[in-house]
């Protein structure tokens, strides 16, 4: 073979292997987060079944609302940021429903026992939802959650109302609800959204969407608002203000939906990818639940650390294996014996007064991760922060693991090139030897 052609050929070998070994590499950590990230504890099974005939009393004077949740996971503020701001009026019957009624996962690595299953609804067990809210899922166009795709489906054929919270809006675009309707979804979704459901009028910069009985929302805490923009619609404005001052969400105000910046992907985001493929050597963080917790402050807890900012392995932790938050939801917990060996221990609620939930946190990573992690983990969530404490510096753990991850994959490269110098140095040897 030409010299040439052997050095040009040993080059893309070498730079293919470094590529494919930084891929694999990333593409692993990636599946180790999502691994923890959506999880369900140990000994959840025997919880399901210890609770299995404890669904919520009927209360037939209220306006039923069902919160769906994936079979293979959901976003955890998603469903319990509208479950909370629809629970704390006295109009509403909040209950959740899922495939089967089995533990399911919610992002941060948080679990929940729903209410009732799919069946359930359709044979009456369940009341018949006036409002279904869907949250972003982990699989929104897979065959595992087909019956909930039909139950939205259903619910919007009765005239009902239909709230698509985040990517949400993925799992009503594989049915016909959006058909021809205008909607919204979280930012990095739309692109996509407008390419393969053109018969949607996709709309950004808004943190919702009304058309008719649908209604969409943007990003993650944009369900917040959005369930706020029902409780008016239900209930009127007086009850929403009055919510919405009780949670201190700052994104909404009675009336026409607020405007917001438009997101893009840009290189300032490294923080977020970054942290979430490398997830070795996280350390962990005990969320310490006890029974009559806020479910937004929940949410916010775990999704900030475990899910937007990627800083730890969260890890619900109580007394028993399951708490009843404030407003009935069953979330599934670690007893505290067999938690193992935390590295902190995170209560959720810490805000101030007239300040929501998500807050404390942000300040909190700002001051241990850096301003820049805390912005670009509200960007992701759709929140929208204020002023943050300085002076945190970026997780050294995920400079040395970059490096590293980088240093690995050059090596990988160089190999090509080092068995092509063995091989060329033992043919001059025997050459030599000859002589």
């Amino acid at each position: 073979m030409p010299k040439t052609v052997s050095t040009v050929l040993t080059a893309v070998i070498g730079v293919v292997s470094a590529v494919v070994t930084l891929a694999a590499l990333l593409g692993g950590g990636f599946a180790v987060t999502m691994a923890r990230d959506f999880s369900v504890p140990a000994g959840a099974e025997a919880a399901a079944a210890r609770l299995s005939h404890s669904a919520p009393a009927v209360a037939h004077d209220r306006i039923p609302v069902a919160v769906l949740l994936g079979a293979n996971g959901s976003v955890a503020t998603d469903v319990l940021g509208p479950y909370e701001v629809l629970a704390r009026s006295p109009r509403f019957h909040v209950y959740t429903v899922s495939v089967r009624r089995e533990p399911v996962a919610l992002s941060g690595g948080l679990a929940t026992l729903p209410d009732y299953s799919a069946s359930d609804v359709l044979s009456g067990i369940a009341p018949e939802p006036a409002v279904v809210v869907v949250p972003a899922m982990a699989d929104p166009e897979g065959l595992d959650e087909a019956p909930l795709r039909a139950l939205v489906e259903r619910t919007a054929r009765r005239g009902n109302a239909v709230l698509g919270v985040c990517a949400g809006a993925r799992v009503l675009a594989a049915t016909d609800v959006l058909d021809g309707k205008r909607a919204t979804s979280f930012w990095s979704d739309l692109p996509g959204l407008r390419s393969s459901n053109p018969r949607t009028t996709w709309e950004e910069g808004v943190r919702w969407v009304q058309d008719g009985m649908v209604l969409t929302t943007a990003g993650v805490s944009s369900g917040i608002a959005g369930a706020l923009h029902l409780v008016e619609r239900y209930t009127g404005a007086a009850e929403a203000t009055r919510i919405a001052a009780e949670i201190g969400y700052p994104a909404w105000r009675p009336g026409p939906a607020e405007t917001m910046p438009v997101n893009t992907i840009t290189l300032a985001d490294f923080p977020y990818p970054m942290a979430a493929t490398l997830p070795w050597f996280q350390p962990t963080y005990g969320l310490m639940l006890s029974d009559g917790v806020d479910e937004i402050g929940v949410a916010a807890t775990a999704e900030l650390y475990g899910g937007a900012a990627f800083l730890a392995h969260v890890l619900p932790v109580a007394d028993g294996d399951t708490v009843r938050t404030a407003h009935g939801l069953t979330l599934l917990t670690t007893p505290r014996d067999q938690a193992g060996t935390l590295d902190r221990e995170i209560v959720p609620g810490a805000q101030k007064p007239g300040e929501s939930a998500f807050e404390p946190v942000l300040r909190d990573i700002s001051r241990e991760a850096g301003e820049h992690v805390a912005r670009t983990a509200a960007k992701y969530i759709e929140y929208p922060v204020g002023v943050l404490p300085s002076g945190g510096s970026f997780p050294a753990r995920l400079v040395v693991l970059g490096c590293s991850v980088v240093l690995v994959a050059i090596g990988v490269g160089m190999i090509p090139w080092l068995l092509r110098r063995s091989r060329r140095r033992a043919v001059r040897g025997r050459r030599l030897s000859s002589v």
